[in-house]
């Protein structure tokens, strides 16, 4: 992840000051608690020291061409179709390329999910190990790739491996612009960056980086999130101390989100040569949510093939909240027959309230601001959402 010199303020905007952009439709898919719970910690961690070992993987460097075909055998390996994506870098130096992996989709081969990290690695000296910046991002992507090519998907995914990120985001820039000229219609790319560092004692949670064009995207993402790991919360962040892929993206006309490990506490090891296993990446608990997080909502956003759909955030009939909206107090009504919880959000991914519910409960609203609110039904077989207007 390139760091700038200045920071600055991320626009925080929230459902209310959207309401005339597009919104993403969320659906709940069984099959996706069937993905996620492939997710394997171990074949990460694997594949981050694989990176690592490299000693550099700077992009100019030949050990970058060492990990570039590494991680084209990894995504060939899923039976995936890749390809290799030359670009010039302003230096006019030999620079390790882009690695592209495509998931044809089996309704709309022509709509696109991009997911991708950059898999260089940098520091001023000559070991650039890249631990958590950003082996950890690039292991997260082909974890995705790993689990959902055993998938079909109504659109077509695509898997990108970067080069030349720490440089000035030559790769992915390169890609991004490609894609605009072509007309590609991609309808969202999620960035993978930095996602094995937690701070102390810090929640296990997200900062969300993302322009205002694409807030959208970053809604579809702490929605879906909210379904399959409410635990996990997303927040807005609130200084943004670089820029990453997202980035290239979002100047091409694409939406483009970066969901990092922390906006103010990232590692403090980037960058260095103790970028590295056990001191950088200290927490494969995070960085699974992270990819845990990725996966569901590339998979929502494809969309599984012949799934079973089972309506999420939209309206469910076997439970109601009234009224709604509301001001003082809900009447939360229920016909499940054994106890369930009950979970409210707020839009940056906070719970502001639990209680349990059996067949109907008084809430009192007092806790909560005016705002839009998830109100998440926990029973024992099924996991359902709606939107609570509070005013």
């Amino acid at each position: 992840m390139i760091r700038k010199i200045s920071s600055f303020i991320l626009l925080i905007s929230i459902w209310m000051n959207v309401q005339a952009q597009q919104l993403i439709p969320v659906d709940t898919f069984a099959v996706i608690n069937s993905m996620i719970s492939q997710v394997d910690t171990n074949i990460v961690v694997e594949h981050i020291l694989h990176l690592q070992d490299y000693g550099t993987r700077k992009c100019s460097s030949p050990e970058a061409l060492l990990a570039q075909q590494w991680i084209q055998d990894q995504y060939d390996s899923y039976g995936l179709t890749t390809e290799i994506q030359d670009f010039p870098i302003a230096s006019g130096n030999t620079c390790s390329d882009n690695i592209i992996a495509t998931q044809s989709g089996n309704l709309y081969p022509d709509q696109y999910v991009v997911i991708g990290g950059h898999y260089d690695s940098y520091t001023f000296g000559a070991s650039a190990p890249g631990a958590d910046d950003n082996a950890s991002g690039t292991s997260g992507v082909m974890e995705v790739a790993r689990i959902l090519s055993q998938y079909e998907f109504e659109r077509t995914i695509i898997y990108c491996a970067f080069s030349a990120e720490e440089i000035g985001l030559y790769g992915s820039e390169a890609y991004a612009a490609s894609a605009q000229a072509q007309g590609m219609n991609i309808l969202g790319y999620f960035n993978m960056d930095m996602i094995g560092y937690r701070h102390g004692n810090d929640s296990l949670h997200a900062d969300m980086l993302a322009p205002a064009s694409a807030t959208p995207l970053s809604n579809f993402f702490k929605a879906v999130n909210l379904i399959y790991q409410p635990a996990f919360i997303v927040k807005d962040a609130v200084v943004v101390p670089g820029g990453s892929d997202h980035e290239s993206f979002n100047d091409h006309g694409y939406m483009g989100i970066f969901p990092a490990e922390e906006d103010q506490y990232y590692s403090p090891y980037i960058h260095t040569v103790n970028d590295t296993v056990g001191l950088s990446v200290n927490s494969l608990e995070l960085a699974k949510c992270h990819i845990t997080a990725q996966l569901a909502s590339v998979a929502s956003l494809a969309r599984p093939m012949g799934a079973t759909t089972i309506k999420g955030i939209r309206e469910q009939s076997n439970w109601k909240i009234t009224p709604n909206p509301a001001s003082d107090f809900i009447i939360v009504t229920s016909d499940q027959s054994s106890e369930a919880r009950l979970l409210i959000y707020n839009m940056n991914g906070a719970k502001v309230l639990e209680t349990k519910l059996s067949g109907k409960k008084l809430i009192s609203l007092n806790c909560l601001s005016k705002g839009i609110f998830h109100v998440q039904l926990i029973a024992a077989t099924s996991v359902s959402c709606k939107k609570l207007v509070v005013r």
